[in-house]
Order: C-alpha cells, then sequence, then structure tokens
C-alpha cells in the first residue's frame, strides 16, 4: 500500500506491503475548525479569570510570540489579540527566538504581521523586537534555585501584564512546549539558556513530564520547573495571560485563554489524547518531523528522532526523511551540535562529563541512539560527506531502503512515525 509521510512542502509516499506494515503513528485525527482566528477569539471572550482587554487597560503589556520554527498560525492568533490591547499604554511585542536564529525571513516576516496587525487596531504605542540571545541590552534579575542566572532582554523587563500565544506540543526535554519556554529560553540570555539546558541531561527532563501537567506523578521535570521559576521571577507581581492552542496543519484542534495553569494543564491533556502514543516497538521505522519548518536543519529534525525513538528495538534501523532545506543546523549550533556529532561516538558520550556547552545534549542524546540501533539513515537535502561525518548513512532513495528492509526479511514489520515533532511516543512494557 501507498504510504505518505510529510517531507519539506509536501510529501514522500512509499510502497510499503500491508503484511509489513507495523502501523502509521501521526496525531490522531481530531475534530478541527478551520476559522482559526475565529476558534482564538472565541475562547478570549471567554477566558479563564478576567478578559484580557480588562486587564490590559492602562497598562504596560509584553506580548510573547514564538518565532519561525514553530508552524503556529501565527497571523491568526495576532489578529483575534492585537484588537484587544487598544486600551493599554504601551504594547511591548518580542519575537521569543531563545537561541534560535535572529533574522530569518520567517521572523521577518511575524514581525510584518505584527506591525499590520497593530496598525489596522490603532495601538496607540507599541514596539516590536526579535530576540538575540547574544544582545547587549540585557537586565540580570537573579539566580534560580538550580543556579540558572536569570539574565533576560531589557525590553521584557517591567511590565504589568504579560500575554503569552502558545502552540503547544510534545517536547523532548522540556516535557511539553507551552507557556514558560516563552519565558525562558523564549527572552533569556545565552547564559541563562546553556544553563537551563545542561539539565537536559537529567533523565527526568524529557516529554510528558512537566509541573502543569494535572497529574502529580508527571510533574517532576528538573528542566521544566527551573524554567517555571524563571518566568515567576521574569513577571513578579504581574499578571500572565495565556493564549494557548493544538494546531494541525493549520487548522485549529483546540484553543483556552486565561491564567496560565489551568489552560496548560488543559492543554497537555489534549495532547495526551491527540498525540501520545504507547507502540510496541519494531526493528525497523521510518521518522518524517512533519514537514517544513519542522525538518529545516538536521538539527531540527532531530527532535522527531529523540521523541519516537523508544518505537525502534535495540540493534534496529531507523530510515530519517528530513529535507533540512536550512542547513545541519543553525550557526549558533554547529560547533557544540554539529562538530562534537563528528567525534567517535564513544567521545561524545564522554566529554559531557565536563562543563556543559549549550546544544551539547543533542550530540549526547544523538550519540547514545546511535550507539544502542545498528543504523540511522537519512534521506535528505544535505550533502553525503556531512551527512556521513555525523556517523549517519546518506539515502538516495528511501523506497529502495524499504524494499532492501523486505528482501532481507520477508516478516519484517515496518512502523511509521509521521510529523514526529509533534507526538510523544511510549513502548509498550508488556
Amino acid at each position: 500500500m501507498d504510504v505518505h509521510v510529510t517531507y519539506g512542502d509536501g510529501t514522500i509516499s512509499l510502497k510499503i506491503p500491508e503484511g509489513n506494515l507495523a502501523g502509521i503513528i501521526k496525531p490522531k485525527p481530531s475534530k478541527t475548525q478551520s476559522n482559526v482566528q475565529a476558534g482564538i477569539e472565541s475562547v478570549l471572550d471567554n477566558p479563564h479569570g478576567p478578559l484580557l482587554s480588562d486587564i490590559s487597560q492602562s497598562k504596560s503589556v509584553c506580548v510573547l510570540v514564538e518565532d519561525h520554527t514553530r508552524d503556529a498560525p501565527h497571523r491568526d492568533m495576532i489578529a483575534a489579540v492585537v484588537p484587544r490591547l487598544r486600551d493599554a499604554n504601551h504594547v511591548q511585542f518580542i519575537i521569543t527566538t531563545g537561541s534560535h536564529e535572529v533574522n530569518h525571513p520567517g521572523n521577518l516576516e511575524i514581525v510584518d504581521m505584527i506591525r499590520r496587525a497593530a496598525g489596522d487596531a490603532k495601538l496607540a504605542s507599541f514596539d516590536v523586537i526579535i530576540h538575540d540571545c547574544q544582545s547587549s541590552d540585557m537586565v540580570d534579575i537573579g539566580v534560580t534555585s538550580r543556579g540558572t542566572p536569570v539574565i533576560i532582554d531589557s525590553p521584557a523587563v517591567g511590565h504589568d501584564v504579560y500575554v503569552s500565544l502558545t502552540d503547544m506540543k510534545a517536547h523532548y526535554f522540556a516535557g511539553y512546549s507551552n507557556v514558560v519556554k516563552n519565558f525562558l529560553p523564549g527572552v533569556c540570555a545565552f547564559k541563562t539558556i546553556e544553563a537551563n539546558h545542561s539539565l537536559a541531561l537529567n533523565p527526568r527532563s524529557t516529554f510528558g513530564i512537566h509541573p502543569f501537567h494535572p497529574d502529580k506523578s508527571r510533574q517532576d521535570n528538573p528542566l521544566a520547573q527551573d524554567m517555571k521559576e524563571a518566568m515567576e521571577m521574569i513577571t513578579k507581581e504581574a499578571k500572565i495571560f495565556l493564549i494557548a492552542i493544538v494546531s494541525s496543519s493549520g487548522k485549529l484542534v483546540w484553543a483556552d485563554a486565561g491564567q496560565p495553569e489551568p489552560v496548560t494543564a488543559r492543554g497537555m491533556e489534549i495532547l495526551d489524547e491527540t498525540s501520545s502514543f504507547t507502540v510496541t516497538p519494531q526493528s525497523r521505522i521510518v521518522v518524517s518531523p512533519g514537514g517544513y519548518p519542522q525538518d529545516e536543519s538536521l538539527y531540527h529534525a532531530q527532535r522527531a528522532i529523540e521523541l519516537t525513538k523508544n518505537a525502534v528495538l535495540d540493534d534496529g534501523q531507523i530510515l530519517v526523511l528530513a529535507e533540512c532545506r536550512d542547513g545541519i543546523a543553525p550557526e549558533s549550533a554547529i560547533e557544540n551540535f554539529y562538530n562534537r556529532l563528528t567525534a567517535p561516538l564513544d567521545d561524545v558520550i564522554k566529554s559531557i562529563s565536563g562543563k556543559y556547552h549549550l546544544y551539547e545534549h543533542k550530540a549526547y542524546k544523538f550519540a547514545e541512539l546511535m550507539k544502542r540501533v545498528s543504523r540511522v539513515r537519512l534521506y535528505s537535502k544535505l550533502d553525503q560527506t556531512t551527512v556521513e561525518a555525523a556517523h549517519l548513512e546518506m539515502v538516495d532513495n528511501p523506497q529502495a531502503v524499504i524494499d532492501e528492509w523486505i528482501e532481507e526479511n520477508p516478516d519484517v514489520k515496518i512502523l511509521v512515525l509521521d510529523k514526529g515533532n509533534k507526538i510523544a511516543v511510549y513502548a509498550d512494557s508488556s
């Protein structure tokens, strides 16, 4: 049968006989709303707590907007929120890049969306910046209980109201992408992000665990707890108003608004229902991050491999379909992610035992996986030398890999995991 898997701006079709297909894992079909803006406006009219228009009146407001790497419906979210800020004294918009690329065309497009919406709404006073974690315009506001120095963008300091626009999904070490990530790493300095992300090496810092999770047994994520503490230090006595959504292919699966904790907890329940899977691990799996921008580089595609790695047996094989049109990684991550990954795998793992450097956790986790499985193959636009230097195998024809697997073992079962950056896979322990 034909199995269609997302890749770049389109799909790749793989022919896998029905007897060899162990299953296709992707976010579960659910009722969606095509008019995303209307859906968001509806929850803004009925939030948990007071209306955004009420709490922003005559106040200084900071609006945190996710960057281009999130395939969120930015235009609809911005269009729904901005008119409700007409009575604010001043509105500071920040594109929360964390340590991601600053002047990417996608971020510049989001800036343009904001300026247009603010002009249409006739905001009296507003400004838009793209966060740069290397900026010199930073303010040190203290240290978390885990020793993370909280150093943030000066424009993010001292507001009466913080508004977070968040497209939620599973996250391989922060538990879930959610409101706290717009603060740390969103508006923080490189030093802050590095200190926080060193906690990614803790086994409890993984997907499905977060301090806002409604299940108390799933709240102990050290990295996410550190993020939450930093958020509280940044906002102090200010109000936080959250607009959270779960989206799929540009449509709205779920939305809610208002006070952060109840909104986030419900979003996690929705993600657990629609995007979490318990599977029987197989010896052969196919993984797609979910097309652009989820597969814009190997650095971004690696998230999908982490979120789905429980689906492959020890000594198994993984075929990754990731276009990587923007290359191997953002320039800032080349040294500690890609260059480190080109060392012998045992050396990569041993090297993390010293002082942590940002992005090393990705090389460490990748190396651990490649030590556990026999082969990781990659179909992408990257060149063969670049791919093979990182212990991956270059693939020119993904169908040929499928055919090879079946030729080697006619009874082989192949599990396909699509939109891997938006799912969380757990192994069946039975």
